[in-house]
């Protein structure tokens, strides 16, 4: 199984086998579900907290929210609700209750209240998965698989392997300056200011931008091949020794987005004008290179986390 998430053949027989379970738009290649009716809009994201040992109190909180909240942003939209279940680790004592207060406090600054909550001390879960949030949207998402169009072209937009050092930093004892590149909403949120050029944003998270373009690419129905160089060129320098294991690394803080080919050089220069890091993706007819290459690496992140 590949860290972090199933691999997309097993997720695909699942999601067939039980297709009349599923909400239309829960599909591989979207962060989010949605729900459209008359009069109502609904977005749903759900993700598993995080709680280690290595990580101060306040990150384990901060990385508990960004990493639900980076896939409901892609949406364009925040949510309005978080629904929580709190699982107190076996080895955790103190600083669990405030982990929970941080958790709380990220979501307050965000105005995102909670509306439902659930409170266990099982004691057998040990450090890594520390329960579960849920966040729920009522407006209409800016930015969805159902916009991108033919001709679109595809960007990498955010430093790669930030996630990475970022773990590996502080699992070594070290204070990491990463942190805040984990979080996409800035990027997001100049995205909403030019929602007519950007049609569909994928987050970069396990397996990093290899997963990612496997997710699209299931969405759009082409390839794409990514260049060596065009990583290492975003690569934050941390990482970059790590050479082609960079596009399977986990990468929170990235993302992908489909933007309109005739403004391209509109959003090109765009990212030059806030010195953003980006390139764009070739596509192609099917499957996902790396250098015109088949690539099968699996997450480097997980030499630091199992």
């Amino acid at each position: 199984m590949e860290i972090g998430k199933v691999g997309l053949r097993d997720v695909k027989g699942i999601l067939h086998r039980n297709k009349g379970s599923m909400i239309e738009s829960n599909v591989i290649g979207s962060d989010f579900s949605f729900l459209k009716r008359k009069a109502t809009n609904l977005i749903f994201k759900i993700e598993p907290m995080v709680f280690y040992k290595f990580l101060s109190t306040r990150d384990n909180a901060r990385l508990s929210a960004i990493f639900p909240l980076n896939d409901f942003v892609t949406s364009g939209t925040m949510p309005s609700i978080a629904m929580i279940d709190f699982e107190k680790t076996s080895e955790s004592g103190k600083e669990f209750y405030g982990y929970m207060d941080g958790v709380f406090k990220f979501l307050n600054e965000r105005k995102i209240k909670v509306a439902s909550g659930h409170t266990g001390n099982y004691g057998n879960l040990g450090y890594g998965v520390a329960g579960t949030m849920a966040l729920v949207g009522f407006k209409k998402p800016i930015f969805n698989y159902k916009r991108i169009e033919k001709e679109d072209s595809f960007y990498l937009v955010g430093k790669l392997g930030a996630e990475l050092s970022y773990f590996q930093d502080t699992f070594r004892g070290k204070r990491s300056r990463y942190i805040a590149e984990l979080s996409i909403e800035g990027y997001v949120g100049e995205f909403v200011k030019r929602s007519k050029m950007v049609h569909y944003l994928h987050d970069l998270s396990e397996g990093g931008l290899l997963r990612a373009l496997r997710e699209v690419s299931e969405l759009v129905g082409c390839g794409f091949n990514v260049e060596s160089k065009m990583m290492e060129a975003v690569a934050v320098k941390e990482v970059r020794d790590y050479g082609a294991r960079i596009f399977s690394a986990s990468s929170s803080g990235s993302v992908i987005a489909s933007v309109d080919s005739k403004r391209k050089k509109e959003f090109e220069n765009t990212m030059n004008e806030k010195s953003w890091p980006f390139f764009e993706i070739e596509t192609k007819k099917k499957g996902i290179t790396l250098n015109n290459k088949t690539f099968n690496g699996k997450d480097i992140i997980a030499e630091v986390l199992v």
